[in-house]
């Protein structure tokens, strides 16, 4: 079988996704369709306005025969190690492609990742990130700016997929309609951005509506997440846990655990917080992913370099085929989490579930089984 994956949040899933997966069969004629999709929180360092499991129902209605879930370790990491992890997932499945959206898919992200590697460069300016000045230069040796969110990734995606020996992976950008990204602007024909259509969706404007597809309306007319629901359980785990207990925590580095401890104390809410919380050298995703990882209380020998766990979120007759020749992959493959799993494979990702829980009302992980459409 030819198998075309997609990397993906779907947060939540709209027309450009549709359109997406609709491209991804159209290019590649695959057999096989698979997601590997976000769980409940995800790279940006937010959870999911919608969780896992209605996410996963909205792939499978629109093209998608599999959809594997991206484990925590992997979902909520900066773009390098998330398209590290969820390309070597890819492949692992015995992807032929691997389809994204772009905002500039006729780069050559190739030469740019070749370049890239070449440069003699030391990240040394505190006042930005490492990324922010890694792009800088490679601008300045190549003549092209990555700008966007989707061009970034796409370049990690190549580079990832140079350094995965046993990748067969094609890689296929496909141009990206009307909005970009980062667009907040619901006045497009057909297409508007994931971030337009959730800040439409939490100020309860229905103009959004247009550009999602009949099961992600049915979803989003339901309760819905954003940071401000889990802001009381940042504040009371930082207020209840000392500096040096932060210090463990994924991602904590250079002392910023004391400017958030005085910080938090000063602030009522999660937008104030972090704005008062925002240097130069740190981008606000970064900040969140931290808020992120202290609230679901990760410590930083959990995200990093674990085994690659296939958790099976829904399939179709045609996913479930595929899902019998994954057998012979020999790869752990979880359709139903119990006790054993969550105490030890799965532990993160079901710690993560369980605050997720709390927001919502409803079991996200023990007993859960897959999504099946037929």
């Amino acid at each position: 079988m030819t198998v075309c994956s997609v990397i993906a949040e779907f947060d939540p899933f709209h027309n450009g996704h549709a359109y997406l997966l609709n491209k991804a069969r159209e290019l590649t004629h695959a057999d096989v369709l698979v997601v590997l999709m976000s769980g409940n929180f995800l790279q940006r360092g937010e959870p999911a306005i919608i969780d896992k499991w209605k996410r996963a129902k909205e792939a499978l209605s629109s093209q998608a025969d599999l959809v594997i879930e991206l484990p925590i370790n992997v979902s909520m990491q900066a773009a390098h190690l998330f398209a590290q992890g969820a390309v070597s997932m890819a492949a692992q499945l015995g992807s032929d492609y691997l389809v994204f959206g772009s905002e500039h898919p006729e780069l050559n992200y190739n030469y740019l990742v070749e370049k890239a590697q070449n440069l003699k460069f030391e990240g040394s300016n505190h006042a930005q990130s490492f990324a922010a000045q890694l792009f800088k230069t490679l601008a300045q040796q190549t003549g092209t700016e990555l700008k966007t969110a989707n061009d970034i990734l796409a370049f990690n995606y190549f580079l990832a997929n140079q350094k995965v020996e046993t990748s067969k992976m094609k890689l296929v950008p496909v141009q990206r309609l009307e909005s970009d990204h980062s667009d907040r602007s619901l006045n497009f024909a057909h297409f508007a951005s994931a971030s337009a259509i959730r800040q439409a969706r939490f100020k309860k404007n229905k103009n959004y509506e247009i550009f999602i597809p009949e099961q992600t309306k049915k979803d989003l007319a339901g309760p819905v997440v954003s940071w401000n629901d889990l802001w009381p359980y940042l504040k009371y785990r930082v207020l209840t846990t000392s500096a040096e207990e932060i210090g463990q925590i994924y991602g904590v580095s250079e002392g910023i655990e004391n400017r958030i401890k005085a910080i938090i104390q000063k602030t009522t809410d999660f937008t104030t917080f972090i704005q008062a919380l925002k240097t130069k050298r740190y981008t606000y995703t970064h900040l969140q992913r931290l808020c992120l990882a202290i609230t679901l209380n990760l410590k930083k020998g959990q995200m990093l370099n674990q085994k690659s766990v296939f958790r099976v979120l829904g399939f179709n007759p045609i996913g479930q085929q595929y899902l019998h020749q994954m057998q012979v992959l020999n790869l752990l493959v979880l359709s139903r989490i119990g006790k054993e799993e969550s105490d030890s494979v799965y532990r993160i990702t079901c710690q993560a579930d369980q605050i997720y829980s709390l927001l919502t009302g409803q079991e996200q992980t023990i007993g859960r089984k897959p999504i099946i459409l037929v």
